[in-house]
Parts: C-alpha cells; sequence; structure tokens
C-alpha cells in the first residue's frame, strides 16, 4: 500500500506531458508572439492586454509560462519525474531567459485576476 501511495505521488498527470509537448511543438509561434509582447513592453506600453489574449488563445500554454517563473521548482521536478527530453527541457529553459522580465507582469495579470493585484 505504501509502495502505491508513492507511485501514485511520483507520477506526472498526462496534461502536463502534452502541454509541454504542445510548447515545444509550437514554440516557434509562441516565441514569435511573445516577441511581440516584449516589444511592446520594451516601448512602456501595458501589456496585460497582450497577454490576456495570449491566454484566451493557449490557456494551457499560458500555464505552463506562469509556472516556469512563478513556480520554477515544482516545474523542475515535474520534468525531471516524466523524464521530459532535453531539447524540450532547453526550449523552455530558452523562453525563461528570453523573457524573464515579463514575469512580474505575468504575476501582474494572474493575481489580478485572483482579486489580489492592480
Amino acid at each position: 500500500m505504501v509502495e502505491e501511495a508513492e507511485e501514485e505521488e511520483e507520477k506526472v498527470p498526462e496534461t502536463f506531458l502534452k502541454v509541454v509537448s504542445e510548447f515545444y511543438k509550437e514554440s516557434d509561434m509562441i516565441f514569435k508572439e511573445f516577441d511581440a509582447i516584449h516589444d511592446n513592453y520594451s516601448k512602456g506600453a501595458d501589456i496585460i492586454e497582450d497577454l490576456k489574449k495570449f491566454r484566451s488563445k493557449r490557456p494551457s500554454v499560458f500555464g505552463l509560462i506562469y509556472d516556469i517563473f512563478h513556480k520554477e521548482v515544482e516545474l523542475e521536478d515535474k520534468i525531471d519525474r516524466a523524464g521530459i527530453e532535453k531539447k524540450e527541457r532547453d526550449k523552455i529553459l530558452e523562453f525563461r531567459e528570453r523573457f524573464s522580465d515579463l514575469a512580474d507582469e505575468i504575476d501582474i495579470l494572474v493575481l489580478g485576476e485572483l482579486g489580489l493585484g492592480r
């Protein structure tokens, strides 16, 4: 019984694997969209609406992006337990590094919708 409970704890949800796969397969488009958002941000624009549009088109990927910046330890653990391939890991790392200055804006959006922000 204890072994079964430990095995259940070790499993990574299938939806997580699908989202990571989708993120990797669609990474060119995702990076292009975030390049545009980042460009607006660099010009001093409020990007909350841009982020909302992205999230409405790709809600599961947006959740992964939120985790990339705000749940790094949990995400790394899930990635390790799921045996995510190096190429997919590298794409996630590239995204984190390339768009790290948008982390606060992503947080503001999520917290705002929880009634804790703006």
